[in-house]
């Protein structure tokens, strides 16, 4: 029996809360690992995804969580989908599908997803009643780099120096002014993640700063949008502090020190490392929380935070569910009853011709699949022939074993 009212599970990475403008490389990057909501299945769901979910991978899944899956609909397209999943789902017929169950669980609150709703008189998780469009806009305002700066201005909470430039020619002239005092700015392109748009220009020599900015952007569109640029701080660590809006008020849900390569998201360790700093980052959380919560937003989001010697700042807030949400859910359905749960989890590019079923067998052999050790580990996704990663999570009871583990499983995956 489900514990729940059956869901449509809609994997919308594909959408403008997220990103303006994307290209189609990262479009296609969003899309690619999309299968892992998989893991969130329980019968009587239907899993809407964006790139194809290969009966190797589900029978995986299956296995591994004990998931009837002849009681789950997936809805995957042959080739990875650039497209919003509602449109998907409607080139190939199955919009009928996703409207038979009585919930709609979407990755991101954005205009189709509330209009579907609307249309169909499915409720959307975890709203209580459909939320107004007022709700929508502030959740697409506070999703730019502009909008949570001056949130969390506001607030009264600490954001890294610098400001915005509504057009290329501003934003030229501010950083290069910028860099007169400051060793290095992050421009990042205002409605963006993980790590799309993002670039650091360094201020180097005086008279080179002007055609190093507009080179920085030069291939992202001048429509007004704009750009963010702040200090690029010496940080000592990226903390991300995830909560939960609900009826009853703002709940942590976990934190996690994220990885990041080339200012991207990779990974993550969780719960994150103690520091001087964590009850001020958890305090920042509950207040841009209530902040949300009085405005209609319900569900989760995430703060993330740096620190660097002497203080904090907040970066930007993802209101909607992150690419650790899910990550969370399933190392807590790996180990039911551990609070809190320790986990690793990241996605590298893969060497040589391993192929999923041996690597699977490898993780095996090594007893990270057993259901009663102390330590277990999964493959996420089967998509090292779509973009030459493989992605893992590594679940156990302290982070000492964990760490172990994750070496293991580098070796057995040769990453």
């Amino acid at each position: 029996m489900t514990s729940r009212s059956s869901r449509t599970i809609l994997s919308n990475l594909n959408s403008d809360t997220m990103a303006d403008h994307p290209t189609d490389r990262y479009l296609r990057a969003m899309a690619v690992p999309t299968p892992r909501m998989l893991w969130e299945a329980e019968p009587g769901d239907c899993v809407v995804v964006l790139a194809p979910c290969d009966p190797e991978f589900r029978a995986y899944v299956a296995r591994t969580v004990h998931l009837d899956l002849d009681r789950v609909d997936i809805v995957a397209p042959p080739e990875p989908a650039t497209a919003h999943p509602l449109d998907v789902a409607a080139g190939l017929g199955a919009t009928g599908l996703l409207a038979d169950r009585p919930v709609l669980d979407p990755f991101a609150l954005d205009r189709p997803v509330l209009d579907f709703v609307r249309r169909t008189g499915m409720r959307l998780h975890p709203y209580p009643a459909h939320p107004g469009d007022a709700t929508l806009d502030m959740v697409r305002r506070v999703n730019t780099k502009s909008g949570i700066r001056e949130t969390v201005t506001a607030l009264g909470l600490p954001v890294a120096d610098g400001g915005f430039a509504a057009t290329r020619a501003e934003l030229v002239e501010k950083t290069v002014a910028f860099l007169g005092d400051h060793r290095a700015a992050i421009v990042k392109r205002d409605r963006s993640s993980t790590g799309f748009g993002n670039v650091v220009v360094r201020a180097g020599a005086r008279a080179s700063r002007e055609r190093r900015v507009e080179e920085a952007v030069a291939d992202e569109p001048d429509d007004g949008r704009g750009w963010v640029y702040e200090e690029f701080l010496p940080l000592t660590a990226s903390p991300s502090m995830e909560m939960i809006a609900d009826e009853d008020g703002v709940s942590a849900y976990y934190s996690c020190d994220q990885r990041t390569v080339n200012n991207a998201w990779t990974g993550m360790v969780t719960p994150a490392a103690e520091s001087p700093w964590s009850p001020a980052l958890h305090e920042a959380a509950v207040v841009i929380g209530d902040w949300l919560r009085a405005r209609g937003y319900r569900g989760v989001f995430d703060v993330d935070c740096g620190t660097y010697d002497g203080g904090y700042v907040v970066t930007e807030a993802n209101v909607r569910t992150t690419g650790g949400t899910y990550l969370e859910k399933l190392a807590r359905r790996l180990r039911p009853g551990g609070s809190p749960v320790h986990w690793r989890a990241d996605g590298r590019l893969a060497t040589g011709n391993l192929r999923f079923g041996e690597a699977v067998r490898r993780l095996a052999a090594a007893g990270l699949d057993d259901a009663s050790a102390a330590t277990r580990a999964v493959l996420t996704t089967n998509s090292r022939d779509l973009d030459g990663k493989w992605r893992y999570l590594v679940v156990g009871d302290d982070p000492e074993s964990v760490a172990d583990a994750e070496r293991i499983v580098e070796d057995a995956l040769g990453i």
